[in-house]
């Protein structure tokens, strides 16, 4: 026999197995999408002439992924996936010793994602329904329907709304370890009453363009620190995927957790020797929870950063509630407000004893 085939017919029980199963990995079909139109597989399929012309795997390899040999293999299966789903369209060939391959064409589906002669194309509609912020925000859809008030959306971008800034009039945010200053130019376009400096090491700031409002300074932050009405530290996620996550999260530099406790200590007590007896430091990490026996996705990332800190630096940690509490008191602060959970994340306000 040249293919397999069942000595029956379907049960309903096996069908309905086999739907449940496809909806447990329905994501697959998106992302396959978003992966073959990052590496151009189908403007390349789009490309090729006579219109229709299936194109092995080695040569759609060589032209995206010319650096792994493994990529022949991997862009075959992922393109059968997408065969499936009207994305590419299949054929069989043999070589001159019979051995069978897999060629690929575009298909009707997949013509969607390439833009046509009015330069519409749907593939920025995939590339955003696969972004990291259209992710999370589905994790919060049964919290937004348990106790209503806030969208999924709204939950996800918790700490994207923080508003503590509106307060600050006529002050100065500062900016610690603040790399080029890209972050506080975002920050200052939000709240353009803001003056702001950005503070980092001067070989970095060096580097850093002009900023409406941004005054860069070079320094050591266990030195001093610049004066401000206001401080802002915060955690960086790496690889923002889309221009959509606002600047909470597209940073550069991290700073307390980059640290053991003494170290946060010296920098916090800087901060507070920088700012009035009315000001604040913002800070913004990760907070790990203080019983891990819960499995959810937030505890998770909390857990694998703190072993990647581990990793990296001496002594830098993801920390508790608790352990952010004992680092507050111990720089000269209040016990610091948690303000706005997102994505594991934490907006913390540090107000002067």
């Amino acid at each position: 026999m040249n293919s397999l085939q069942k000595s029956g017919g379907s049960s309903n029980e096996e069908e309905d197995m086999l739907l449940a199963m496809q909806l447990c990995g329905i994501e697959f079909i998106a992302y396959g999408v978003k992966t073959a139109r990052e590496l151009d597989l189908l403007e390349i399929m789009a490309k090729a002439r006579p219109l229709g012309t299936h194109l092995s795997t080695l040569y759609l390899a060589s032209k995206a992924a010319p650096n792994n040999p493994d990529a022949p293999m991997m862009i075959d299966r992922l393109l059968r996936l997408l065969v499936a789903y009207s994305v590419c369209t299949c054929k069989l060939v043999k070589d001159e010793k019979g051995r069978e391959s897999r060629t690929y064409g575009l298909g009707n589906v997949g013509k969607k994602f390439i833009k046509d002669e009015h330069g519409i194309s749907i593939a920025p509609y995939v590339l955003f329904h696969c972004s990291h912020t259209k992710g999370v925000t589905w994790s919060y859809l049964t919290e937004s329907i348990l106790e209503g008030g806030a969208s999924a959306w709204e939950k996800a971008k918790g700490a994207l709304n923080y508003d503590g800034f509106e307060s600050l009039r006529d002050s100065t945010l500062v900016d610690v370890g603040g790399g080029i200053g890209t972050n506080l130019g975002q920050a200052l376009s939000k709240f353009p009453h803001l003056k702001g400096i950005n503070f980092d090491l001067p070989h970095i700031v060096s580097e850093a363009p002009q900023i409406h409002g941004v005054e860069h300074i070079g320094g050591d932050m266990f030195d001093e620190i610049p004066r401000g009405q206001a401080m802002l530290m915060k955690w960086v996620l790496l690889n923002s995927d889309t221009t959509h996550i606002s600047f909470w999260f597209d940073m550069n530099k991290w700073i307390l957790h980059d640290w053991s406790d003494e170290k946060c200590v010296e920098i916090l007590r800087n901060c507070k020797k920088a700012i009035p007896e009315t000001g604040r430091v913002i800070v913004i990490e990760t907070i790990v929870p203080r019983e891990v026996n819960n499995t959810d996705i937030a505890t998770k990332n909390a857990l694998h950063s703190d072993i990647g800190m581990m990793c990296l630096t001496r002594g830098g940690r993801e920390r508790t509630k608790e352990e952010f509490e004992v680092l507050a008191m111990k720089g000269g602060f209040k016990l610091p407000n948690f303000i706005y959970g997102a994505y594991s994340f934490w907006v913390l306000e540090l107000y002067p004893k």
